[in-house]
């Protein structure tokens, strides 16, 4: 995959040299989430295909509350997640409110689908967790 989302759509994407997919997200307008939901599944299909795990970083640092919309499409990305799948999402979160708010939205979810995504402070602490992550579960 070699495609990057431009700033202007509200979310960058690039693939690190170290196979993380990195998402920045600057606001959760309808744009900005959809091309993150509609990238985020094309890795989702090729780690699939591929047997790789699929390891994602996402900073929602520069963020406030999420919208209905949002919330909506990423809960539709948790629950889609093929069983074959080995994934890791880092999500760094701005506040403890978006952080308290995310953890809400998650007890939602059936927990088979979502205890490979954690909330961290800073990007450091979710990088450690990935690489911990790629240890424990295999490349």
């Amino acid at each position: 995959m070699d495609y990057q989302v431009g700033i202007s759509s509200g979310c960058t994407y690039e693939m690190r040299d170290d196979g993380i997919a990195h998402f920045v997200f600057l606001n959760l307008k309808r744009d900005a989430v959809d091309v993150f939901v509609d990238t985020l599944k094309v890795i989702v299909q090729e780690r699939v295909a591929a047997q790789q795990h699929s390891r994602t970083l996402v900073d929602a640092s520069l963020l406030t509350m999420p919208t209905p919309y949002a919330v909506k499409r990423f809960q539709e990305l948790v629950i889609d997640k093929p069983d074959k799948l080995r994934s890791s999402v880092a999500i760094i979160t701005p506040s403890k409110m978006i952080n308290t708010f995310t953890r809400t939205i998650f007890t939602r979810m059936p927990p088979d689908k979502k205890s490979h995504i954690l909330l961290f402070n800073t990007e450091e602490e979710a990088l450690l967790w990935l690489d911990a992550r790629l240890e424990e579960v295999g490349p």
